[in-house]
């Protein structure tokens, strides 16, 4: 399980800047409008191609899976594939001629038991670099520095920060059980978290990116459960009969979220990080309240409740004051209420279209708009840049659920996913921060 982590890295890692150049007036364009960019060979300088060919797969697969660039064939390339020449005195013609916008060159190094890694991104229009990288690590580390610069890449062409990196968490079936599962953001490196044969469910990450809380029938009853990615470890933090479900940490991860069933009866209930019940949100006045999400200053919750007939989404003070409704939809059923990391959207779903779609609408209920109409789609997660939404969805396929991004208008739809068993419950975790790379 320690392999789950990236942190293990065996010689050593260093993510500072060659140069920084002035960026250029590029801006976000429309959905349908990509960057085209080129990421041909890297030059090899000693070492293994193995390391500079997963580099750039790992930024071709997490720039294409972003929705906002097109990555160029390379069998378009008129440059010599592996050219050394990376920073300046190559022909920049070779790459305006094939419509590139964009260009990643770069140098891979031999370094005592590791390597070290020079990247270029160029601006082919105005025939200029306009960002330099270097990193250093043993071969382990090769996809990390795809990641890290991929997330230059985006942050420089889009102004949006990026989230390759970070990882998402998911509930899947296997015969009988539901054990969690975890993934790379683009859908890679699927392995599996727990061995509960039971119903592991309904996880959500510790701000520090390093634990998970879900909820367990391990023991045969509903308990609220702490996974440790970096020892694979687990630790009971609630024990009865009572189902508590929907536990999400606070923003600085000392208090907890979430709904407990008891008698017949479910509130939303704050408590401490190990799982003590600090005080009841909701009223005993017979509704089902669940499914709470922190807003991101911790202020406010959005939350699930039939108190006024059907289920749908109520917002309401950290406190348990100024309750409001927030979903006004044609759909008498909402539920599974996410509130964007950036505090302006919640993302919902509403039965509509004959299933289960998703909706988003500012925090106070206004603009909503339907983002999903095929078959049915559910559990919607936010990117920590507040960018994307993962969801499961059947694709209208009526067969498994699998997991899937898109941006939160609608757009940029990317299965993850393509698995025999139904993958739900994505709870999509934060860019990883190693003290060791800034």
């Amino acid at each position: 399980m320690k392999g789950l982590i990236s942190s293990a890295l065996c010689i050593f890692c260093i993510f500072a800047s060659i140069e920084v150049f002035a960026q250029t007036d590029l801006s976000i364009r429309g959905s349908n409008k990509l960057y085209p960019i080129a990421l041909p060979r890297l030059c090899l300088q000693g070492g293994s191609d193995d390391i500079a060919r997963e580099i750039v797969e790992t930024i071709t697969k997490s720039l294409d899976v972003s929705g906002y660039f097109e990555v160029l064939n390379s069998n378009s390339f008129i440059e010599t594939s592996g050219n050394c020449t990376v920073k300046e005195g190559f022909a920049y013609s070779d790459w305006s001629v094939i419509g590139a916008e964009g260009l990643v060159k770069g140098v891979i190094t031999s370094e005592g038991r590791g390597f070290r890694a020079q990247l270029y991104l160029h601006d082919v229009p105005k025939q200029r670099a306009v960002l330099g990288k270097e990193y250093a690590g043993d071969a382990t580390f090769a996809r990390k520095i795809g990641q890290k610069f991929a997330n230059e890449i985006m942050k420089f062409f889009t102004g949006i920060p990026g989230v390759f990196g970070s990882q998402i968490v998911f509930s899947s079936k296997i015969g009988r059980f539901k054990e969690l599962f975890i993934m790379d953001m683009d859908g890679s490196n699927v392995r599996q978290l727990t061995q509960d044969r039971g119903l592991a469910l309904s996880a959500a990450w510790h701000p520090d990116g390093k634990k998970i809380l879900y909820t367990s029938y391990r023991n045969r009853v509903p308990d609220l459960f702490r996974f440790d990615l970096s020892r694979g470890s687990f630790a009971q933090l609630s024990r009865g009969i009572a189902l508590e479900l929907g536990a999400e940490y606070s923003s600085d991860g000392g208090e907890v979220l979430m709904s407990r069933t008891a008698d017949g009866e479910s509130d939303i209930i704050l408590a401490s990080s190990e799982g003590t019940i600090i005080k009841s949100l909701t009223s005993r006045n017979g509704a089902i309240d669940v499914s709470p999400s922190w807003s991101p200053d911790n202020r406010k919750l959005a939350f699930c409740s039939n108190r006024g007939g059907g289920p749908q989404i109520y917002t309401m003070n950290s406190d348990g004051s100024g309750i409001k409704r927030i979903s006004y939809v044609t759909s008498d059923y909402c539920t599974s209420p996410a509130w964007s990391p950036l505090g302006d959207k919640i993302a919902f779903v509403c039965r509509a279209d004959r299933g289960f779609q998703l909706f988003v609408s500012n925090a106070d209920g206004s603009k909503s708009m339907q983002l999903s109409s095929t078959g049915s789609s559910e559990d919607p997660t936010w990117a920590p840049n507040g960018q994307y939404l993962a969801y499961a969805s059947n694709f209208g396929w009526g067969g498994r659920y699998q997991i899937a991004i898109m941006r939160p208008d609608g757009t940029g739809v990317r299965q993850l996913t393509f698995r025999q068993f139904d993958d739900t419950q994505p709870a999509w975790g934060p860019v990883p921060v190693d003290s060791r790379i800034n």
